[in-house]
């Protein structure tokens, strides 16, 4: 094959001081790529993070993202030492694979890729081609949402899962009993995976996925739960039409949040008459489970 028909990928390296590791870990799981590498050297006080973006994929508008976080974290003086290049050789796919583990969330719930055969008996199974990873369980926001959803009564629900990613909500979902998962998604790669997803997991008879917000509902269409994981950019301009798409006695998980971003969250939801709510807390993380009332 030519060289310029080889499938090639961008290669990211980027050094992160040990305090920073995991918070940097989880953002580029959740939000560029499945899986990644870390480098070691001896008596080093950085760990290196490798990881690979496919070729097609915008790189800069991931990186963006990258750097933003970065900032956020008061870890922004390590971005002018990120580097990249392009390689086409894929030989990295096996080192690729065996860097993506299986993960347990909570008691329950394990994550594992479709090349993980070991069985976890007595507990659920949600098998994820972690391709973009747009939810892998292994970030907070991720994690509190199964927490939260764990809690519930989910058997013969109806579930609307907004900002869907890999589907792993509604798989949850799902697996527990739900009788019909509805996801949106804005990016079309985040619905391919989802749909997939569902396949993978033998759920697709009950979990569709497709691109859109809430606007592509039915009008007066309802639901038992109603997840969000997006940003509070994003969810505080809708929340009342999150609370409309709510059957009164339901839930509502919000999450996608940071602890800055409590107190207005808990203004926004009060404002809405929806007074009965907890919050579930994960490093810098929050996550609202709210009853409608």
């Amino acid at each position: 094959m030519p060289a310029d028909q080889k499938q090639w990928h961008h290669e990211v390296s980027i050094p992160v001081r040990a305090g920073d590791l995991d918070a940097v870990c989880n953002y580029i799981i959740e939000n560029i790529s499945g899986g990644l590498l870390l480098e070691d050297e001896d008596g080093a006080q950085e760990t290196i993070i490798r990881f690979y973006v496919a070729g097609e994929i915008d790189l800069n508008e991931k990186l963006a993202g990258l750097k933003g976080y970065l900032s956020d974290i008061s870890a922004g003086d390590i971005v002018k030492r990120l580097s990249s290049k392009k390689i086409s050789d894929l030989d990295w796919i096996e080192s690729y694979k065996k860097s993506v583990e299986p993960v347990l969330v909570g008691e329950n719930v394990v994550i594992k890729a479709p090349w993980h055969q070991t069985p976890f008996p007595g507990k659920t199974e949600i098998i994820l081609e972690p391709k973009m990873a747009f939810g892998t369980g292994r970030h907070e926001t991720t994690r509190s949402c199964l927490a939260a959803l764990e809690k519930l009564d989910i058997k013969g629900a109806a579930v609307l899962d907004l900002g869907c990613g890999s589907g792993i909500l509604g798989i949850f979902a799902a697996l527990r009993g739900a009788r019909e998962v509805v996801g949106y998604d804005t990016d079309p790669l985040a619905v391919e995976n989802s749909r997939e997803n569902y396949i993978i997991n033998n759920v697709s008879d009950r979990c569709s996925a497709a691109e859109g917000d809430l606007n592509a509902l039915p009008p007066g269409r309802q639901f038992d739960i109603v997840v969000v994981n997006i940003i509070k950019e994003v969810i505080i301009p809708i929340l009342w039409e999150i609370k409309n798409r709510t059957r009164p006695g339901g839930m509502i998980i919000l999450s996608g949040l940071l602890q800055r971003d409590q107190s207005a969250l808990e203004t926004a939801v009060k404002s809405h008459r929806m007074p009965q709510y907890n919050i579930l807390y994960d490093n810098e993380w929050v996550t609202f489970s709210i009853r409608n009332i």
